[in-house]
């Protein structure tokens, strides 16, 4: 029973349900007070001892109904044997004259085991056997749909498939009668069927997440100009979580705790009234202020695909970064401050880019516009960051014109979405951006954008 309940808990902490071991220990002697006879109760109990909202009930609900599967499972069974079998058959039996050719050729040693407990029809013998097979080959582990042919055969070969189908070849020139080879034909065919459904739901329950979670990890890593449309709502959603996970660590408020830097001036004020004994100590506290955030986003081309998420995560990061002016360009520079905040990033982004993008680049009319629009307001507070891959068709960058942003700017960062290697071949004029950077770094994946921005803010 504790193996099973320790690996439905790891299926549901796969399912994402947050389960701390204290829980886990309460449910275990939850079920040991309630006992498993009764399915219903045992499910009440496990739900009321491991899931803390209504969302997480629901999961642990179908998690439950899938690990606990089939309307023929004995759970008594299944939790003596620490596993579950989903749809477990029982085989109609056989005829008079066909249970006695059985009965002959067992007590004469011509079948093996396997093939006399098919033609008993001994199906809950038959499920705890699987059961206890699918244990011993560890079936919880499986992790990819390819891997259930793999594990349905070795289950097969567990419970004994090689000499059955030896029994099976083996009516020609023996004394088995044709009736039972075709009886243990079809009962193996419904064995085979019995564990790839058993094999099936086990998948379900414990690598459904897991294939979930492989792909999410790799859509972390994966280039952002590589991103496929369908998957533009699951990354939008990673996105959005790894921003809000930054934004919770770093909107804590710093507490003013007894050690560090002594606050001199603040401990004899606040000791005044003692003549100067000090009942009372003051420390310093680091302040932090939020950057003012201009971002400027080139949408010509590939660009546009690592802009969009940019700027969603920008913009998932309101709490800790209020103040952000986002600008969009191909050639002339466009606010679009306002538009995000009409619209969602997803809705903002298409209208971007019919507008603006996929245009031909031209990073000298785009300076040329930031000079005119937003200058002025940079100031030692404002951080400038840059995405774009500084190829400029060959024309003039007006490198001039940046360097003057980042005299007057607090930090400028440049986000370039290419490999550093083709940095500064053909038309790419990085070299001429670079000394108007506090830092130049490669922005192509969302592990990327999370390090550079979890960089910016702690030292924002």
């Amino acid at each position: 029973m504790q193996k099973m309940l320790s690996e439905f808990i790891a299926a549901l902490r796969q399912s994402g349900l947050p389960i701390s071991q204290a829980e886990t220990l309460d449910a275990v002697r939850a079920v040991q007070l309630v006992g498993i006879r009764e399915r219903q109760l045992l499910k009440t109990t496990l739900t009321l001892s491991l899931s803390k909202t209504r969302p997480n009930q629901l999961i642990l609900e179908q998690l439950f109904d899938d690990y606990f599967a089939g309307p023929n499972t004995s759970l008594n069974d299944a939790l003596d044997e620490s596993d579950s079998l989903a749809n477990a058959t029982q085989s109609p039996p056989l005829s008079a004259d066909d249970q006695q050719a059985a009965a002959r050729s067992g007590s004469q040693g011509e079948l093996s085991a396997l093939s006399q407990q098919l033609l008993s029809g001994d199906g809950e013998g038959l499920t705890v056997a699987v059961a206890a097979a699918a244990g011993a080959e560890n079936l919880s582990g499986i992790n990819v749909f390819t891997q259930k042919n793999l594990y349905s055969y070795r289950i097969m070969q567990r419970l004994g498939d090689e000499a059955l189908l030896a029994d099976i070849n083996s009516s020609s020139g023996s004394s088995l009668e044709p009736a039972l080879i075709n009886a243990l034909q079809t009962r193996r065919q419904q064995l085979q069927a019995q564990v790839r459904d058993y094999v099936e739901q086990q998948f379900l329950v414990h690598a459904k997440h897991k294939g979930m979670k492989f792909r999410e990890d790799l859509l972390h890593k994966v280039k952002l100009s590589h991103i496929e449309h369908q998957d533009y709502h699951r990354m939008a959603a990673l996105v959005a979580k790894a921003a809000k996970k930054l934004a919770t660590q770093h909107s804590r408020r710093r507490k003013v705790s007894k050690r560090g830097m002594l606050d001199v001036r603040k401990t004899l004020a606040a000791n005044a009234a003692f003549d100067g004994v000090q009942f009372h100590t003051r420390w310093k506290a680091t302040k932090i202020e939020r950057p003012k955030i201009v971002a400027i986003c080139d949408v010509s081309g590939s660009v546009s695909r690592v802009a969009r998420f940019l700027l969603l995560f920008l913009y998932s990061l309101q709490d800790v970064l209020p103040k952000v002016r986002s600008f969009v360009f191909a050639s002339d520079l466009v606010e679009v401050s306002e538009l995000f905040e009409r619209e969602s990033v997803a809705e903002a982004m298409e209208i971007i880019m019919q507008r603006w993008g996929n245009m031909s680049t031209n990073y000298g009319t785009a300076l040329e516009g930031l000079q005119e629009q937003v200058l002025s307001s940079i100031d030692k507070k404002t951080t400038v960051i840059m995405l774009g891959d500084a190829r400029n068709n060959n024309g003039d960058g007006r490198a001039d014109i940046w360097a003057q942003v980042y005299r007057q700017s607090r930090r400028v960062l440049w986000l370039n979405p290419e490999n550093k290697v083709s940095w500064n071949t053909g038309d790419s004029i990085m070299s001429e951006y670079s000394p108007g950077c506090s830092e130049v770094d490669a922005c192509q994946s969302l592990n990327d954008i999370n390090r550079i921005f979890s960089r910016l803010l702690k030292h924002s």
